[in-house]
């Protein structure tokens, strides 16, 4: 009798220090939600979303990196550094897990601004089919001459935020690879550039890696951007570290030599790096390569480009005209694979007319 007595006095205790919290926090005066579907299973979405709570910054570009994490479900934290102006280092809690419920939340509770009292996220996953239906909601309170000034913007910007969120996990959970927005991101905080272009090509995925990969010393023959390329003296098998030469120059007197740097054969995911250019002003680039299947007879094939030139400020100023290339090599592609004639100088025009 006296042990159940007890544990009601403690029970009692522990609503009514819940309670003073309760009341220590006024109700939010921003809220914002945002739901998607996620065509995974909801295992699968629980697992990257909460199970691996300190994993948010492979797939979210608001978070430049994890500088920390521990702990799992209740006991699980994080410290974030982030992209976000007027934000520091974030730290973030866990403070309701329900593996049971595919519900947690957990508490944004120091880096905010000054005028934020308070900001606890929501996640909610519902099965639909083998489909995940996504719900995600933020409650917040600000407070003060500046909390009131900024009350709508920062209701406009969470709801931005969730979208944004939401549509990184559901296409990092769909395609195993991360959103150009992280792409471009992480490029950022190295004083790097990046782009994303993708194409979907009527061709079965294993032809499009034969492609990239067997055929990796004759780019030129799939690419509007090289007459001539063959494997760089000393090298004659394609593994990583086997480089070519890629001439962009009749005379060639300019050129790229290429790396393989990564062949992932289950993934299909395929990079190089480009370890000299000459003629050209970019210290730093990287093609990242990867096909994913539609279909047996179709595939979308994606290029993340990132890059770096010194003088730096060229960097944007060359944007438009490297991913207008890039996105022409995934035509010129297309049309190698489906009809096997050599792109060309002279039928590149021609061949070019034939896509968007």
């Amino acid at each position: 009798m006296n042990k159940i007595v007890l544990s009601l006095l403690i029970a009692s205790t522990s609503v009514n220090f819940l309670n003073a919290q309760d009341m220590d926090r006024q109700e939010p005066n921003i809220t914002a939600s945002y739901q998607t579907t996620i065509n995974a299973r909801i295992d699968s979405v629980w697992k990257v979303l909460a199970e691996d709570y300190g994993g948010i910054g492979k797939w979210a570009s608001g978070v430049n990196h994890v500088i920390e994490s521990s702990g799992e479900g209740l006991n699980a934290e994080r410290s974030c550094d982030i992209s976000a102006k007027g934000f520091n280092d974030t730290k973030e809690r866990i403070i309701l897990f329900q593996p049971e419920n595919y519900y947690f939340e957990y508490d944004l509770y120091n880096g905010l601004p000054s005028f934020v009292k308070y900001s606890i996220n929501k996640y909610q996953l519902k099965p639909k089919g083998n489909q995940t239906i996504l719900i995600a909601t933020n409650d917040m309170r600000v407070g003060g001459l500046m909390g009131a000034t900024m009350k709508g913007f920062m209701r406009k910007n969470l709801n931005k935020v969730l979208e944004t969120m939401g549509e990184e996990l559901k296409y990092f959970i769909e395609t195993g690879r991360q959103h150009p927005n992280k792409i471009i991101a992480m490029a950022k905080t190295e004083g790097k550039s990046a782009f994303v272009v993708e194409h979907e090509l009527d061709v079965p995925v294993e032809k499009i890696w034969n492609l990239l990969v067997d055929d990796f010393p004759n780019v030129a023959n799939s690419s509007q951007l090289s007459p001539k390329s063959e494997f760089v003296e000393g090298y004659n098998k394609v593994e990583v570290g086997a480089k070519r030469i890629m001439y962009k120059s009749k005379n060639l007197k300019k050129y790229f030599i290429d790396e393989i740097v990564l062949i992932d054969n289950e993934r299909y995911d395929f990079t190089v790096d480009v370890v000299k250019a000459k003629g050209y002003p970019n210290t730093f680039t990287r093609l990242e390569f990867g096909a994913t299947p539609i279909s047996n007879n179709s595939t979308k094939l994606r290029i993340a480009f990132t890059y770096k030139t010194k003088p730096k400020f060229l960097q944007e100023m060359i944007k438009r005209s490297l991913k207008k290339d890039i996105q022409d090599y995934l035509y010129a592609i297309d049309h190698y694979l489906k009809t096997g004639e050599v792109i060309t100088n002279d039928n590149w025009k021609s061949i070019r007319s034939n896509y968007p």
